[in-house]
């Protein structure tokens, strides 16, 4: 795991607040969506209701849960204009395990389902990825349920064609993460690699949703698996203590060892790099209701508190700003 160092700072909307267990800016509550009960975060606010859509990650339970967040306080900050509300998918903290149904169209679904319950006809939806993929899917087939969309960054596709080797790599390589055992991290990821968002093939798609995202032309010029290639994350996956995944760090070892193997892995990777007809299709699909935010070159190294939490400042005025040109 890479070190992050903690700094302290006041902005604008006191993003960096610590909060004690008892004190946290948010409440946990359960809706019952009939098939499954799903836990969420409400955050409070008078606002339009602003659903954040979750990460691969549960920032809420396990290895990942931190009440020192900067994203608390982002969260806690955005709730002075929203209804902030972030609805944890199946299979995470307490919402049900049905051990099936991580496909993005499904959980697209029970975001519908999870509006339906809490009487929200229409919200906002703010997406990291891969967040944005039911972000856009949500916009693909329930547009008029959609006040405004918050990307952050493109939607992601995390395999980018079918080659069996491309395939092999991804099975092996995106499973390193601590929050399940390696099957049940295998359903959750790998069922969601095949989503493609339509208007990549679909040329007359067109979506009429005012949206803002947020763009870091670093991972925009890639995907998640062309990256571990080129940043040297393989060789840490493959030296980090992961005792349930010694087959997959052995996979990684032979590949990096194999030169041959790992230069034509690795132009099948870039042959079939999605991210610059995911930014055509973006410009053509959303046309003049895309608002591009280009990350300030200042705000690169976010493994700085201090950095991270300007970045966070600087999207939380812009994210006020996109609201109040929808409201006039």
């Amino acid at each position: 795991m890479k070190k992050i160092i903690f700094f302290t700072i006041c902005l604008l909307f006191d993003l960096t607040i610590s909060y004690s267990q008892e004190s946290l800016p948010y409440e946990s509550k359960i809706a019952d969506l009939g098939e499954i009960q799903m836990e969420y975060m409400d955050y409070g606010g008078d606002g339009p209701a602003l659903i954040m859509i979750q990460d691969f990650h549960n920032y809420y339970e396990g290895p990942y849960k931190n009440p020192n967040s900067p994203m608390l306080g982002f969260n806690k900050s955005l709730s002075k204009e929203f209804h902030v509300i972030e609805p944890l998918r199946r299979g995470y903290g307490k919402s049900t395990d049905t051990k099936w149904g991580y496909d993005v169209a499904t959980l697209s679904e029970d975001l519908i389902l999870f509006m339906k319950t809490l009487n929200i006809e229409k919200a906002f939806l703010y997406g990291r990825y891969p967040g944005n993929q039911e972000m856009t899917w949500l916009a693909e087939y329930y547009p008029e349920k959609i006040i405004g969309l918050i990307y952050y960054n493109n939607p992601l596709i995390t395999v980018g064609c079918t080659d069996p080797e491309v395939l092999e790599h991804a099975e092996n390589t995106q499973i390193f993460s601590p929050d399940f055992n390696k099957e049940k991290l295998k359903r959750v990821i790998l069922s969601r690699s095949m989503w493609r968002p339509t208007f990549l093939t679909d040329t007359l798609k067109r979506i009429s949703i005012p949206t803002i995202r947020f763009i870091n032309p670093d991972l925009e010029s890639t995907t998640l698996m062309l990256w571990s290639l080129e940043t040297g994350d393989l060789k840490l996956m493959s030296e980090e203590d992961w005792p349930d995944r010694k087959e997959e760090q052995q996979y990684i070892k032979e590949l990096l060892q194999d030169t041959v193997r790992y230069k034509r892995l690795h132009q099948k990777l870039i042959d079939c790099n999605p991210s610059e007809a995911l930014e055509k299709g973006m410009k053509q699909t959303f046309g003049k209701n895309l608002i591009t935010k280009i990350e300030p070159e200042q705000y690169k190294d976010k493994s700085n508190l201090l950095i991270f939490n300007s970045y966070l400042q600087w999207q939380l005025e812009n994210i006020i700003d996109f609201k109040k040109e929808i409201e006039n």
